[in-house]
């Protein structure tokens, strides 16, 4: 019985770790994607951007994503290109449909002194922002678990061995 007991409580540890850290990862990312879409509304500037293409990529899991390609003109006439700027599923839904772009343009906000930050397509920007929200919590949700779990599973593992101190 004690083996089957130690047995499981050396899986939990490890699984509650696990929930530890990949809810530090889960709260981060949602924490940075949020910050850089209040960020980007906040100071960046409005443009009409020419959809390139769309990529919809499918996980193992069963999960998809999807990503668009665009151009625009910036402030001052330069070209400017984006490759990879994340969408939801609604927007996605919205301007993508039987497989083919449904839309030529959308509106976005870029930051104009940063080449290399991504824009935010301004008609999606509420669903980015709560799938981040969401993210955010499920993180913090996760990480707290998986450190309330790790410290029951470290008193529990040190107090049957006191027990057994004791009986030896």
């Amino acid at each position: 019985m004690d083996r089957i007991f130690a047995w499981i409580v050396g899986r939990l540890r490890w699984l509650f770790a696990a929930a530890a850290l990949g809810g530090v990862a889960l709260a981060y990312m949602g924490w940075s994607d949020s910050s850089h879409i209040r960020d980007v509304a906040a100071n960046g500037v409005e443009a009409t951007a020419r959809i390139e293409g769309a990529t919809r990529t499918k996980r193992r899991r069963g999960g998809e994503s999807y990503s668009l390609k665009v151009s625009w003109r910036d402030a001052k006439g330069n070209a400017r290109s984006a490759e990879g700027v994340s969408i939801s599923h609604a927007f996605a839904g919205r301007i993508i449909s039987n497989n083919s772009i449904t839309a030529d343009t959308v509106r976005i906000k870029y930051l104009a002194d940063n080449a290399d930050s991504l824009p935010i397509m301004l008609d999606d920007a509420a669903n980015q922002e709560d799938k981040d929200e969401f993210m955010l919590t499920l993180g913090i949700g996760l990480f707290g678990g998986g450190a309330i779990g790790s410290l029951l599973m470290l008193l529990l593992t040190r107090r049957r061995r006191g027990e057994a101190a004791q009986v030896g």
